[in-house]
């Protein structure tokens, strides 16, 4: 077996369909990665990286590592060490997306889908532009990765919002790529953007690196999907009565924004009417006011749905579309020190103080049944046997 280290110098070595090749005159380098809410790792990734730029006569001063924030907050000092390591903030240029300020993004049109193309303007003013990443499955986009790094995490809230929307649409689901309108639309804003290469992982439930690839945008990804999908895709005979899911430690329970992920992926392994027993230490709470008003709108899973039809798409809002989806399958139980008996009640989720306290709630309903545990629920597919 391969170090982490072996591996990403193998991928690096190895380019899939594109290289550095004909860059050796880029005066400026941007390289995107994520912010901490995706464990992307850095501390690995980008070292090994500007050491292939060095060697094609790029000098560390000429590039600068952007933070592709979304629509989360714009990164501060401290979290920028965190995110990537003091030795690499000592050595490069910083510096954080920020969507919010149109002063810093260029307009580049619209997709054929009708997304208006607004990204990070010094980022598309680079003559090289890399972007960094895990390939994780993704309940709307299908998987992580690729293009997504820039398409999302460059962009503006207008961009985002109208990108998202597809999430209602049919074929934009977890796992599927072909076919899939919001993905569709994310790889083509990756095309007019000008990303010219990826350096993409898939980590196991180790965090270790299974698979990095590097490379076309395209053609790359679609290699890592392929090793995400044999890593991640579990095959199940049938529904389970209970599933006793985590959403896989921080950052992804950072708060129950991201920790929703875990829920999706779990509800597609319980049959309906079952259990959904989900820890999530949530440190920073339920993590979006939008997603906390959203689900105030209604006093069931079914009228949460129903509001949210009728409302302008709006990000964070669209969380309490997906997890109303999930709490309409299955009855939900959570454990998390983060979230209290308030929170709890505008999500319409019981809450229990431990694990063994939720099996015994689940236990006075379903007193026997098959159970499954999801250890890293928000990096597991489940693939029901047709």
């Amino acid at each position: 077996p391969h170090t982490n280290e072996q591996e990403v110098l193998r991928a690096l070595n190895e380019p899939i369909g594109k290289s550095l090749e004909g860059f050796e005159k880029a005066e400026k380098v941007c390289i995107v990665t994520s912010d901490a809410t995706r464990p992307v790792p850095n501390e690995l990734l980008i070292p090994a990286l500007a050491a292939k730029l060095n060697e094609i006569g790029i000098k560390d001063e000429q590039i600068t590592i952007m933070i592709g924030t979304g629509l989360h907050r714009v990164c501060d000092h401290p979290e920028m060490e965190e995110i990537l390591g003091k030795e690499i903030t000592d050595r490069f240029r910083v510096v954080s997306h920020d969507a919010f300020d149109p002063s810093k993004l260029i307009d580049l049109g619209t997709t054929s889908k009708g997304t208006p193309i607004h990204i990070n303007k010094e980022y598309y003013e680079s003559d090289l532009k890399i972007s960094l990443g895990v390939i994780d499955p993704h309940q709307f986009a299908g998987f992580s990765g690729g293009a997504k790094g820039v398409s999302i995490g460059m962009a503006g809230v207008d961009l985002v919002n109208t990108n998202h929307f597809m999430l209602t649409k049919p074929g934009a689901s977890l796992g599927i790529l072909e076919g899939n309108p919001l993905r569709e639309d994310i790889d083509e804003i990756g095309r007019v953007a000008k990303l010219d290469l990826i350096f993409n992982v898939v980590l196991n439930s180790k965090k270790e690196i299974v698979k990095a690839v590097f490379g076309d945008v395209f053609l790359a990804h679609k290699v890592g999907v392929e090793a995400a999908k044999t890593a991640l895709q579990v095959a199940i005979d049938k529904e389970a009565d209970v599933v006793i899911a985590s959403a896989g430690g921080y950052p992804k329970d950072i708060n129950m924004y991201q920790a929703q992920k875990a829920l999706l992926h779990s509800a597609l392994a319980v049959k309906e009417g079952g259990i959904v027993i989900l820890c999530a230490e949530c440190v920073e709470g339920i993590g979006s006011n939008l997603f906390v008003e959203t689900m105030n709108l209604g006093d069931t899973p079914e009228k949460v749905l129903e509001e949210f039809a009728k409302l302008p798409f709006r990000v964070g809002a669209h969380k309490a579309f997906l997890w109303a989806q999930s709490l309409s399958k299955a009855e939900v139980i959570i454990v998390s020190d983060g979230i209290s008996e308030d929170e709890a009640k505008i999500l319409q989720v019981k809450k229990a103080k431990d694990i063994d306290e939720a099996l015994e709630m689940a236990k006075a309903k379903i007193s026997t049944g098959l159970v499954y545990s999801m250890p890293k629920a928000g990096s597991t597919i489940p693939m029901l046997a047709e």
